[in-house]
C-alpha cells in the first residue's frame, strides 16, 4: 500500500482557538515569503553551492543555506514552534524548482509576497516535519468515546496559553508507542482540537492505533474557511501471496462469524466457527472486532485464500427466525459484520492477499450446497438446513460461509449468454448486460469480430454507459470473465 494521504477536519474549532490558528498561518506565510525573498537575491550562490557532489538537490541539503544570523531573524515572525519545519519546506520548494529548472531554464523562480502576508490571502499550508508529542504535531485518542483529536504546536512561550484547571475530564492518551497520558501543562503553546472524517480515514487511524510507528508528517490546510490536517501514513504491504483458495466468511445465528476454505473445484478444505464478545465499552467492542479480524487473516495466509464476505449494504441475507412469535437475529448485525468487513479491507492487503470479494448473500442460507436447491422451506430450524430435495443436513452457521466461498468458482464457470440470430447476410449477436450489438457479415469470422467488439467495448466503456443495465464495473468484471476464458464461455441462445 505505501505512504497514503489522509484528510482529516478540525472540527468546529471555537473562536479563540481559531484567531491562534490563523496568526499561526499568516506568521508561517510571512516568515516562508522571507526566506525567499532573501533566496531570489542569493539564487546564483544557492544554486552552484548547495548541491551533493552527484548535482542533485535535496530539501534537507538546501535548508542549510539558512545560516544562524537568518534562523535568528526568522524569530521575530514567532515560528518558533515549526521553523525546522519551515526550513524543510523552504527546501523542497527550491529542490522543486532547481529540478524544473533543468528541463526548463526560463521557467520562473517561485512566485511570493513581498509585503505582509494577511488573513485574507491565499495561505500556504503550515508543514509539520514530524510526528512528536512533545512538538510539531501529534494525535490524541479517547477510546472510550472512540473520538480522535489533534494537537498542534503553533505558538511560541510568549503567546502559550495559561491554563487554569489541570484535570481532563476523559481518559485521553497520545497515539504512540508508549500510549502514554495527556496531561495539562501550566503554559501550552499547542492547540488539542476534535478531528472529523469518514469511514476509509477511520480505518487508517485505528491501524495507526495498532502501529503508531506508521505516522508521518502532516500538512495544516485550510479550505473555504475550515482547516484540515493532511496526514500521511506508511502502510506498507507483505509480499504479494497468489491465492489459491476461496475463504467464504458469513455471519451466524449462533456464532458471530463461520468460514469455510474451498479449493479451485469447491471442494471443502477446513471450516469453522469464531467468536467475538459483545460487552463492555466501545473500545472494547472494537478491539474485540480487531482481534477477529486478525483471526481471519491469519486463516488466509495461512490457505492462501480469497477471502469472500457478504455484501449486506443492500439487500439482507435473511438470517432471522421467527420462533414462537419472537424473532431470533444473528449474533452479528449488519452494522457490526461491515465495519469488521471494513478493517479485513486493508489489513488483507497488507498482508500481500487481495482485497476481500464482497457477493451477494441473498440466498446463501437457503441455497443446498449438494443440489443447488433454493427455497426458504430449507431452513428446518433456527440453526438448521436440511434439504427438501436431495435431504443433506449442515448446521446453518457453515451452510452460510461454504455458499459464499463457492461464489466465485460458480461464478466463474458460469457461461455469457449472447443472443444471435442468422441472416442470408451474416449473423447478429447481442448482449444487453454489456451493450453489445454486433453485426457479422457471412464472409467474415464471428469469432473474430466478436473479440475485436469486446474490446473496443472495454477501451470506450466510460463513454458508453449512458443507459445501459449494469455499471461500468459489471461490465468490466464481465468482460474480464470472457478474456480470462479466452471466449470459451459463450453460450449462444
Amino acid at each position: 500500500m505505501g505512504l497514503r494521504t489522509i484528510h482529516l477536519k478540525l472540527h468546529k474549532p471555537g473562536s479563540t482557538k481559531k484567531n491562534i490558528i490563523k496568526a499561526a498561518f499568516v506568521n508561517y506565510n510571512n516568515a516562508y515569503n522571507y526566506l525567499l525573498d532573501r533566496a531570489f537575491a542569493d539564487i546564483e550562490n544557492i544554486e552552484n553551492n548547495y548541491k551533493s557532489t552527484k548535482g542533485a538537490y535535496s530539501s534537507l541539503g538546501l535548508s542549510k543555506w539558512i545560516d544562524r544570523d537568518m534562523s535568528a531573524e526568522l524569530n521575530r515572525f514567532e515560528v518558533q514552534p515549526f521553523k525546522d519545519s519551515l526550513k524543510l519546506d523552504f527546501g523542497m520548494t527550491l529542490a522543486s524548482y532547481f529540478v524544473q529548472k533543468k528541463n526548463n531554464p526560463d521557467i520562473a523562480f517561485p512566485a511570493f509576497r513581498q509585503g505582509p502576508v494577511t488573513g485574507e490571502d491565499r495561505l500556504r499550508p503550515i508543514y509539520f516535519c514530524r510526528y512528536d508529542t512533545k512538538r510539531s504535531f501529534c494525535l490524541i485518542y479517547d477510546a472510550a468515546n472512540g473520538k480522535f483529536f489533534a494537537k498542534l504546536f503553533l505558538m511560541n512561550v510568549k503567546n502559550g496559553k495559561a491554563r487554569q484547571s489541570f484535570d481532563f475530564e476523559r481518559d485521553f492518551k497520545y497515539i504512540s508507542r508508549k500510549a502514554e497520558q495527556v496531561k495539562a501543562q501550566k503554559n501550552e503553546t499547542y492547540l488539542i482540537v476534535p478531528l472529523s472524517f469518514g469511514k476509509w480515514q477511520l480505518n487508517m487511524l485505528m491501524q495507526a492505533v495498532e502501529k503508531p510507528e506508521i505516522l508521518r508528517a502532516a500538512r495544516l490546510l485550510v479550505k473555504n474557511n475550515e482547516y484540515y490536517l493532511s496526514l500521511s501514513i506508511d502502510l506498507p504491504e507483505d509480499e504479494k501471496i497468489a491465492a489459491g483458495t476461496y475463504l467464504g466468511v458469513s455471519r451466524g445465528i449462533e456464532h458471530a462469524v463461520s468460514y469455510s476454505v474451498v479449493n479451485k473445484k469447491g471442494q471443502l478444505l477446513r471450516n469453522g466457527t469464531l467468536d467475538c464478545g459483545r460487552t463492555g465499552n466501545p473500545s472494547e467492542q472494537r478491539r474485540n472486532l480487531f482481534e477477529l479480524a486478525n483471526t481471519i487473516v491469519e486463516i488466509a495466509v495461512k490457505d492462501k485464500s480469497m477471502v469472500v464476505l457478504q455484501n449486506l449494504t443492500g439487500k439482507g441475507d435473511k438470517l432471522s427466525w421467527n420462533d414462537a412469535g419472537t424473532t431470533v437475529k444473528p449474533i452479528f448485525g449488519c452494522k457490526q459484520y461491515n465495519d469488521f468487513a471494513r478493517i479485513l479491507d486493508y489489513k488483507l492487503p497488507q498482508k500481500g492477499l487481495p482485497p476481500p470479494a464482497k457477493v451477494s448473500s441473498v440466498d446463501i442460507f437457503h441455497r443446498c450446497s449438494i443440489c443447488g436447491c433454493n427455497t426458504k422451506k430449507n431452513r428446518f430450524s433456527k440453526g438448521m438446513f436440511i434439504c427438501t430435495t436431495c435431504g443433506m443436513s449442515s448446521s446453518l452457521d457453515s451452510l452460510g460461509s461454504l455458499n459464499l466461498a463457492v461464489k466465485l468458482i460458480k461464478y466463474q464457470n458460469t457461461s455469457i449468454k449472447l443472443k444471435a440470430r442468422r441472416t442470408i447476410e451474416g449473423m447478429y449477436l447481442q448482449n444487453d448486460l454489456i451493450g453489445l450489438e454486433l453485426f457479422v457479415p457471412r464472409n467474415e469470422n464471428p469469432f473474430e469480430r466478436l473479440k475485436e467488439k469486446i474490446n473496443e467495448i472495454s477501451e470506450n466503456m466510460e463513454d458508453s454507459q449512458a443507459g445501459h443495465r449494469l455499471n461500468a464495473r459489471d461490465v468490466r468484471s464481465i468482460i474480464e470473465k470472457l478474456k480470462s476464458h479466452d471466449f470459451t464461455n459463450i453460450e449462444i441462445v
